[in-house]
Formats: C-alpha cells, sequence, structure tokens
C-alpha cells in the first residue's frame, strides 16, 4: 500500500512547483489543505486508465511512464520528471483517463483535489498560462511521436529511446537505463526481441556499450544520424 500523508507548507516545500509563486497565499493554502502526498514504489499505478479523473498530479520526486494498455501490449507515450504534473491534458477536457501512469522508480505525488485545482486555474491567468503552456508541449510532443512511430523503422525509432534519455531525461552520454527491455519496447513501439537484437547490434556497431542497465553512447552523431534517416 502506498504511503500516505499530507502537506505542512506548499511554500516551505523543497519539491514545490516552480509556478507555485504565480498565486497568493489564499489559493496556496486551498490547494494545501486539499492536497495529498503519494509515496509509490516502482511499478505502481499512478493513474489507471479508463477511471475517473479525480484529482490534478504533481510529480515530487521521481519518475513515471505514461503508457495505453493494449490487449497485446503497452504503447509508453512519455516518460515524465520531477517537477511536473501529470494528467493535466485529461483534467481539462475529459471525465476518464485515457492512459495509465505508472513509477518507474520510487516517486512521490501530490494528489491536489481536481475542482480546487480547477477553481484555482481559472481565478489566475499567469497560472492558468503556464499550465496550458505544459499541456501544449506535451501535445505537441506526442504528435511527433505518433508520426516517428508510423514513420521511422526499427533502428530509428530505439535511436530516438536511447537519444531521449540521453539529452531529456540525464543530460549525459552515460546512464541507468529506468526500464527493463521490454518496457524499452513499448516506448518505441516494438516486440522485446526487435529491442534486443537492435541494443544488440548498436553494440556490435560501437556506436553504444551495455552493461546491465548501463547505457553509454559512443557515436553520438552516428545515432543521431540513424534517428533522422529513421
Amino acid at each position: 500500500m502506498p504511503k500516505i500523508s499530507r502537506p505542512r507548507s506548499c511554500t516551505r516545500c523543497p519539491y514545490q512547483y516552480k509556478y507555485l509563486n504565480l498565486l497568493g497565499n489564499e489559493n496556496i493554502s486551498s490547494i494545501q489543505n486539499n492536497c495529498m502526498i503519494i509515496h509509490f514504489k516502482r511499478g505502481e499505478n499512478i493513474i489507471k486508465q479508463g477511471t475517473d479523473v479525480t484529482h490534478a498530479f504533481y510529480l515530487a520526486q521521481g519518475l513515471v511512464s505514461l503508457f495505453i494498455e493494449g490487449e497485446k501490449r503497452n504503447l509508453i507515450l512519455k516518460i515524465k520528471k520531477a517537477g511536473d504534473y501529470i494528467g493535466l491534458q485529461t483534467l481539462f477536457g475529459d471525465l476518464k483517463y485515457r492512459y495509465s501512469v505508472s513509477a518507474l522508480e520510487d516517486s512521490m505525488v501530490c494528489m491536489i483535489k481536481s475542482g480546487i485545482f480547477l477553481e484555482t486555474s481559472k481565478k489566475n491567468p499567469d497560472f492558468l498560462f503556464e499550465i496550458m503552456r505544459g499541456i501544449s508541449l506535451s501535445y505537441n510532443y506526442m504528435y511527433k511521436k505518433i508520426k516517428d512511430i508510423n514513420c521511422k523503422q526499427l533502428r530509428g525509432r530505439m535511436a530516438d529511446v536511447l537519444l531521449y534519455f540521453s539529452e531529456e531525461l540525464y543530460h549525459s552520454k552515460s546512464f541507468e537505463v529506468p526500464m527493463t527491455r521490454k518496457e524499452m519496447a513499448q516506448f518505441a513501439s516494438m516486440s522485446m526481441e526487435n529491442a534486443v537484437r537492435i541494443l544488440s547490434e548498436y553494440k556490435k556497431e560501437g556506436i553504444i556499450t551495455v552493461e546491465g542497465r548501463k547505457i553509454t553512447i559512443l557515436e553520438e552523431e552516428i545515432l543521431k544520424r540513424i534517428s533522422e534517416l529513421g
């Protein structure tokens, strides 16, 4: 069972959302009084596809994956890291979640009652603007991912995944992959067998090294070229 607690002070929290300072004390108090802090272990579901929208979720610590559940396999859409909201696309536009979210590592999530979050957003246009900007960026990413899945071959899609880890998540050419090989395959929209095969090819070609979950990109420009050519 996830550990549940109440926030003591949102304004003093070291993990607070960077745009919280756009709100007045009354709004911050309202959020704090209608918030729960939930600690999730790796692999635990945070949002379940098809369930009712009840809260806004702020990822204070950890790493999570957003994915669509399918009959045969899942499709991981995006990985979110600490310092961002998750699930707001649905909060502002639907009554049920159209995807699931699970923890890729131990994570801490602030759950704010949806009605309070929406009301606060309506009353604070600067805060709402930043929320909408974040939603827009997420949609732009989703559109690109759909295009890449349709247009790129397997090697290009796996190159995209490795570059995403390197450039977006860890800002390093060497990183510990936060996923199993099966999850990496779901992120690249391919079978696990193909994911393992392509990683092995990249290793033999001297593009990467692989030691368990640790991957080091040796030939970044080649990997980028593979991504561009698809």
